[in-house]
């Protein structure tokens, strides 16, 4: 679906799509991906869908009987998304390109690597960002092709960061035609340049 047009209409359902029942059932709203649209009625087909949890997306066992499947009729049904999904926040990981901000500086890096501030092993190399390390970067320039900025002695330019003065930005991969291009430029605000 394309996040231009809006949101999707349960009109629109296929198969694959997430659904959520609008009137509970059993005490619960029952949360399913659309397997098979049945064509017992052209203007309100039946869906049949497996069961599944409302933030995983995972199906539902009954014990040893397989998986939970449930049936519904399209006008008692909405297109789902977990809210988990609608409100998560892009983390940093290695390999982002970011803005680095402070008082009157304004830097661009790629992360090459999380540093625990006071020099342990950092968990976010394992576990993702933990939103505490410094964001250890190699500063790049922000024109396009995005080059690594080196120092006199011909080694890249380094620099440790903190999370809340960072922010990652889109790196435009294609040109003016829409083809893939090797030089890459970032996507910055005109009120920023």
């Amino acid at each position: 679906m394309d996040k231009k047009k809006g949101k999707k209409n349960i009109r629109d359902v296929q198969i694959g799509d997430f659904v959520r029942q609008l009137k509970a059932t059993n005490g619960k709203k029952k949360c399913g991906e659309v397997v098979s649209i049945l064509q017992d009625n052209v203007g309100d087909p039946t869906l049949e869908c497996i069961e599944v949890h409302p933030d995983e997306l995972t199906p539902l066992e009954k014990g040893s009987d397989g998986i939970r499947t449930f049936k519904a009729k399209r006008s008692k049904l909405k297109i789902y998304t977990p809210r988990k999904t609608l409100f998560s926040k892009k983390t940093f990981e290695k390999g982002d390109v970011i803005q680095y901000k402070r008082g009157g500086t304004m830097k661009y890096g790629r992360i090459v690597c999380f540093v625990h501030p006071d020099g342990l092993y950092s968990t976010s190399h394992e576990e993702g960002y933990n939103g505490k390390d410094l964001l250890e970067c190699v500063e790049i320039d922000k024109k396009p092709g995005l080059l690594q900025k080196t120092g006199p002695d011909g080694e890249p330019k380094r620099f440790q960061a903190q999370g809340d003065q960072c922010k990652i930005m889109e790196v435009i991969t294609v040109n003016a035609k829409g083809e893939p291009t090797t030089m890459h430029r970032l996507n910055i605000p005109e009120d920023e340049m």
